[in-house]
């Protein structure tokens, strides 16, 4: 009986190291009941979110078209919008993100053109835009920012956003 229950022990000390290893390597996911989410509505939460994470000017206004998060060690978040706006140099804080890097989008790879949601899917137009490394706000490393738009005839931009951690 004492055996057993030093077994049973041993299993939760190991099993609380682990849960406690997880937390402190930032895997919080578990804990906050996080997870994959994709909307056509996304909430003011995710669209602040995306502004500070991926520069986009906070002066610009946007109509947000789609938000997708996937959740994971290291998280990937689309969004796309359209921007009031028909200047790509006024789209993102230029301290961050080089609008005189944009240039034709030559691989749409870059882009998870594998994406489920039929909002992402890039159309056939012709895209502008850049594939970046940028600092984390408030954080050291680098984050992946790849950015495409297209011109719209009612002088506004079809903006697509792939912030991934690296």
């Amino acid at each position: 009986m004492m055996f057993e229950k030093k077994i049973l022990q041993n299993i939760v000390m190991r099993f609380a190291i682990g849960f406690a290893l997880l937390v402190f390597a930032g895997c919080d996911f578990t804990l906050s009941g996080g997870g994959d989410v994709s909307t056509t509505t996304p909430t003011k939460e995710q669209i602040a979110k995306c502004r500070k994470v991926m520069y986009v000017n906070p002066d610009v206004v946007i109509e947000p078209l789609g938000y997708a998060l996937d959740a994971g060690m290291d998280d990937v978040i689309r969004f796309k919008f359209i921007a009031k706006i028909d200047d790509p140099s006024m789209l993102f804080d230029e301290t961050q993100v080089e609008s005189t890097k944009f240039k034709p989008i030559l691989k749409p790879s870059n882009f998870f053109t594998a994406a489920p949601e039929t909002w992402w899917a890039l159309s056939s137009k012709t895209f502008l835009g850049a594939k970046l490394s940028v600092p984390p706000p408030s954080s050291k490393g680098t984050r992946g920012l790849n950015i495409a738009y297209t011109k719209n005839d009612d002088k506004t931009l079809t903006v697509y956003v792939l912030w991934y951690e690296t």
